[in-house]
């Protein structure tokens, strides 16, 4: 009997402490309200959690729902852009190639082979980043490449750039090849593939633009990098090569661990080497 009594105060106790952690109804946690700019509002946190949750999308063909996720996203990065929440940092690049370089690419049917997979490219790799936006608002899951870009952000002693490296580095090494995988690439996609990345990397200076427009310079050479000229545009259409051929051999079952390693030690040597910003 005592120890029944015993248990039932621990285990109340326990639950006093829990209720007194959690934030006030109807404010938002710490961890979602701000990563180092003006906090956000419960309103404002809960309208990203809203425009996150892809499964809320309609079922529509496959132009319509692209356009509809580039939406949410657009609606999303101007929200953190008003707050200066390093959470935009690469948040405002994707959102800037996308209305700028991606959409009006997407609705020319002419520009591609199989304009349905091109489509679903496009929506695939974002929703890389949107599916795990949704978990750092909501409190749910959030895969370890974006861990560590939002654990970035909210560690305001780090440099801007740092930052925002970790964000491009866990879309282009990890989100790209996911995306090609997942919606059944064939080899015979691959130009519609080119013809998508090619058109990125010709208009990466809208996310020059864009972040010098809301952040200044204080990125400094990353901005110079992301620009992809030179050098770095031979570089990054190898990137591209890579990262089709890693979405390829995902499908397979018997390349899938190997390359996820192979992916992972990528990703990992690109986080150290970006450490020095």
């Amino acid at each position: 009997m005592r120890s029944t009594v015993v248990g039932g105060v621990i285990l109340c106790a326990t639950l006093l402490l829990l209720v007194a952690a959690a934030p006030a109804s109807g404010a938002p946690s710490a961890l979602a309200s701000a990563a180092c700019g003006t906090p956000l509002n419960a309103a404002e946190v809960s309208e990203i959690v809203r425009l996150s949750d892809l499964d809320t999308l309609p079922n529509s063909p496959t132009l319509p729902r692209l356009e509809g996720t580039a939406a949410r996203l657009n609606e999303i990065t101007d929200i953190l852009v008003h707050h200066r929440d390093r959470r935009a940092l690469f948040a405002l690049g994707l959102d800037a190639l996308e209305q700028e370089a991606v959409l009006p690419l997407q609705r020319r049917a002419s520009a591609f082979d199989d304009p349905d997979y091109a489509h679903r490219l496009s929506t695939a790799v974002m929703s890389q980043f949107l599916v795990n936006l949704h978990g750092e608002f909501g409190g749910g899951h959030v895969e370890p490449r974006w861990a560590r870009h939002f654990a970035l952000a909210h560690d305001c002693s780090l440099s801007l750039g740092r930052v925002a490296l970790a964000g491009y580095n866990a879309h282009y090494t990890v989100d790209m090849p996911r995306a090609v995988a997942a919606i059944g690439s064939r080899p015979g996609n691959a130009r519609d593939y080119f013809t998508v990345l090619d058109t990125i990397g010709r208009n990466t200076d809208v996310i020059v633009e864009r972040t010098k427009a809301v952040f200044g310079n204080a990125l400094g050479p990353v901005l110079d990098a992301l620009s992809f000229n030179g050098v770095t545009t031979a570089g990054f259409g190898g990137f591209n090569a890579i990262n089709f051929a890693n979405g390829l051999a995902l499908q397979n079952p018997s390349l899938r661990a190997a390359t996820e390693a192979a992916m992972g030690a990528q990703w990992k040597s690109v986080d150290i080497a970006v450490q020095v910003l």
